[in-house]
């Protein structure tokens, strides 16, 4: 009799382990299945965005100049419900920090080698001689969302919802119509 109970409880732990390795193994595959999917997306609009930033009548996005982020409801920093504070009181020297530091030895005179003359409405020469046009620094912006269905196992034991919504996102320069 005592032995029958081992063997049954043994049966209950083997059936358990077979669902937790089943439980693993869906999420490692629905995991591969949301990063492949992020990819695939990337490179679709990167390509979309890079089509538009070609051509010689794109139009042009102003990204928004973030100063920081504010945690919200759920007190965690860098989730969903982050709420952004926007500035553009560091967009100045932001702009002349990064046009300083975008030739070789960081020299003034390094800038004489630069050409002036561009078809784009806004370049590093022309952000160097006037940080204040920052405000003018546009370019092509291109977002997609995808929805990824989510695994039997992992919806029914874990998640609870049909899929999972990814969101990509690409802002590419203008090319002045390369194309």
């Amino acid at each position: 009799m005592l032995r029958r109970g081992c063997d049954g409880q043994a049966m209950i732990e083997l059936m358990v382990a077979v669902l937790l390795l089943l439980l693993v193994i869906t999420g490692i595959l629905h995991i591969n299945k949301m990063v492949w999917s992020s990819l695939f997306l990337h490179s679709v609009i990167r390509g979309t965005a890079g089509e538009k930033a070609m051509s010689a009548a794109a139009l042009a996005d102003t990204p928004e100049y973030i100063k920081d982020w504010q945690e919200g409801q759920d007190n965690i920093a860098y989730t969903a419900d982050d709420k952004k504070q926007k500035s553009g009181v560091g967009l100045a020297a932001s702009i002349s920090t990064l046009t300083s530091c975008s030739t070789a030895g960081h020299n003034d005179s390094d800038w004489s080698y630069v050409s002036p003359n561009t078809r784009l409405a806004v370049s590093m020469s022309v952000l160097r001689e006037n940080g204040g046009m920052g405000g003018l620094l546009t370019g092509v912006h291109t977002d997609e969302t995808l929805d990824v269905p989510v695994e039997p196992v992992i919806r029914d034991t874990v998640y609870g919802k049909e899929s999972v919504k990814i969101k990509e996102e690409v802002w590419m320069p203008l090319m002045g119509g390369l194309l």
